[in-house]
């Protein structure tokens, strides 16, 4: 038996290996080129380019390794009943469920990495690739120039330089249309710059920028000269800023407010634990507002206000998984600096500093808007103000719509990875189903199996988001739905092995067509 398990792994490990591969490397191709518009042509060292090819793999890896596992089952099983060795081992006393076992095996330990690269490579690569992506946009703000907006170029020193507006630009051949120029880098001199077009361009040592502007006129004020205006036209002129792209400067913190693909399962817990704090006290306070402004209206008694509770402590999620989490978290992300030791050895380190006094600013109790009949103004107890109502609704929602995608984004982290099993027994039972039909069921039966899945999972991700059904329920019911139809399909080829079965898919959907002709 072990024999038989080892050459069924051994038949289908090549075809695995290959499909990752060739799966990552096809949905590489597709998303190289908004990674070479964020980092092309931008100045930075090749080793910079190539981390943030690499950083965007692992989110490739996630869906290319159940992908690779439906290819590799559907290519090995299928070679595997081409050459008669499954009606063999079928011969032999054992089922078609004995012959999927080592498939289901292998399946386990690819939803096992599936699952790390899902939960700890995917969300640390996000965040570092989103920390690579913003300092190469602060290396070179002039080629991220917006079009119709006002942007601000400073100056070498952090000083006011000059501000650009353009009603269009190219960014890749540097070419505006409509630009105007505001010169602040002189304290005693400004100028306004109109011009029909221009061409951006850095010069030779790739730290100025050169603007080549046409046909225009130069509006030159200065302070020791008011009421005065100097005005030049122009067919041709050249603005320089010096010293505008600087160094590639890496930052060494990763942002805290960081979504929800950049967050691991232990971490999606603990924001969805925070956000359901945070909805249950909005619909706390709308309630007491509701209960006060009713008992005012009836002229009862005002009901008592809750008191203030505190955001309750983070729960420890997870467990010993935690610390695993920390152990990758330090090795994928950049460490903080070092502090940096004082001048003077005599000084304290750590020098008291007392706190700065408390001021305590009472808000202007709400003018009331509400009058219950047959009651004076004066003897109305303060009614809730519409703002009120509308922050606690706002902060409700918020919650909501947020927890809703944490939940949604927790529940995906094991939907895929699980997927593996469904695909294997789809797998078998196609292979089994249509031995000869070659690469073309490998090729169009794993693309429509997966197209299926993702489908389903992606619309089942949008109802969630929208609040219509549960996250889980939305997220694993594509999941459920294959591995019936899967467990069906192995059982019915099990109870067929060994009878006259199909050539190939071709050849069934001819017979299904002379069935419908025929009735």
């Amino acid at each position: 038996m072990r024999l038989i398990s080892r050459h069924i792994l051994r038949t289908i490990a090549a075809p695995f290996i290959w499909g990752v591969a060739a799966l990552t490397g096809l949905m590489l191709l597709n998303a190289l080129p908004p990674l070479i518009d964020a980092f092309g042509g931008k100045g930075i060292p090749v080793a910079t380019m190539v981390e943030g090819v690499l950083l965007f793999l692992p989110a490739l890896l996630a869906l290319t390794l159940p992908m690779a596992v439906l290819v590799s089952v559907l290519y090995g099983y299928s070679q595997l009943a081409a050459n008669l060795e499954m009606v063999a081992m079928y011969a032999n006393g054992l089922s078609v469920w004995r012959m999927a076992r080592p498939a289901l095996i292998g399946a386990a330990m690819v939803a096992l990495v599936n699952f790390l690269v899902f939960d700890q490579l995917m969300p640390q690569s996000n965040a570092r690739f989103a920390s690579l992506r913003d300092a190469i946009q602060h290396k070179t703000p002039t080629l991220a120039l917006r079009q119709q907006a006002l942007n601000v170029v400073p100056s070498s020193n952090g000083a006011p330089g000059i501000i650009i507006r353009a009603d269009a630009i190219e960014p890749e051949s540097g070419k505006m249309r409509r630009v105007t120029i505001i010169d602040l880098s002189q304290y005693d001199t400004r100028r306004l710059i109109h011009a029909d077009s221009g061409n951006m361009a850095e010069s030779a040592n790739g730290k100025d920028l050169i603007l080549t502007l046409h046909s225009g006129v130069i509006y030159e004020f200065k302070r020791d000269e008011p009421g005065r205006v100097q005005q030049t036209l122009f067919v041709h002129s050249r603005v320089t800023e010096k010293d505008v792209q600087n160094d590639l400067e890496r930052s060494r913190r990763i942002s805290s407010n960081r979504g929800e693909r950049e967050m691991t399962s232990c971490e999606l817990l603990d924001a969805a634990t925070d956000q359901s704090w945070i909805l249950a006290k909005a619909q706390q306070d709308r309630e007491y507002y509701t209960r006060r402004d009713l008992r005012a209206l009836a002229s009862l008694p005002p009901v008592l206000q809750p008191a203030e509770q505190a955001q309750p402590k983070k729960v420890a999620h997870c467990g010993a998984y935690r610390r695993f989490e920390s152990w990758i978290k330090q090795a994928l992300m950049p460490q903080p600096l070092a502090a940096q030791v004082p001048e003077n050895p005599a000084a304290p380190q750590n020098p008291v500093i007392p706190p700065p006094p408390t001021i305590v600013v009472q808000p202007p109790a709400p003018e009331p808007f509400l009058v219950p009949p047959g009651g004076s103004q004066q003897n109305t107890p303060m009614l809730t103000s519409f703002a009120m109502v509308q922050l606690a609704q706002i902060q409700a929602n918020s919650a909501y719509k947020s927890l809703l995608l944490y939940r949604v984004e927790f529940h995906q982290k094991f939907a895929v990875p699980l997927s593996c099993f469904c695909f294997v027994l789809i797998g078998v039972s196609l292979a089994l189903k249509y031995p000869t039909s070659g690469i073309g069921l490998v090729i169009g039966g794993s693309l429509v199996i997966f197209l299926g899945f993702y489908i389903m999972l992606q619309g089942g991700k949008a109802v969630a988001q929208s609040g219509q059904f549960d996250p889980a329920v939305t997220m694993y019911t594509p999941l459920v739905l294959f591995t019936v139809i899967g467990i069906l399909a192995v059982n019915s080829a099990n109870r067929e092995m060994g009878t006259a079965r199909s050539a190939g898919v071709f050849d069934s959907v001819i017979e299904f067509y002379h069935k419908l002709r025929g009735s």
